[in-house]
């Protein structure tokens, strides 16, 4: 399982698995993605992500705000993401090459608008079978 959501009173709550570190942020992409849009995917364009984050758990929130904002503002929805993740210290940062395509958003295929990813009970948890992360996101 990459990942389920779980209840919570108001906002969306998502608890995501992976194997890496770099798997637990592909698939909390994907269940973002899975909450907002019904939008075919398509490899036409590319965009490349790189940021930064004192934390891990950080760096997952800069990482899904900047989705959230690639989504929203610059109407760039991704089929395909490639993530790479590097630790040294109190330096945590994220390349990624997303591919995917500019959409037209409309009341069809948006399902329901996210503001962002919060600090609100966020855990990354590094088990047994790999790593567990439960983030909520602001509707």
């Amino acid at each position: 399982m990459k990942y389920e959501f779980i209840n919570h009173t108001a906002d969306v709550a998502v608890r995501v698995y992976g194997k890496t570190l770099q798997e637990l942020f592909v698939n909390a992409a994907e269940a973002f993605f899975s909450l907002v849009a019904d939008i075919r995917p398509f490899k036409e364009k590319e965009h490349n992500v790189t940021l930064e984050g004192e934390t891990i758990e950080d760096l997952l929130v800069n990482w899904l705000n900047e989705l959230i904002s690639l989504f929203f503002s610059d109407n760039f929805f991704p089929a395909l993401c490639n993530v790479s993740i590097s630790q040294s210290g109190k330096e945590n940062k994220l390349s990624a090459i997303l591919l995917g395509k500019n959409f037209t958003p409309t009341k069809e295929n948006i399902k329901t608008e996210i503001k962002a990813a919060t600090y609100h009970n966020l855990k990354i948890e590094k088990e047994a079978q790999g790593y567990k992360a439960e983030i909520i996101f602001d509707v």
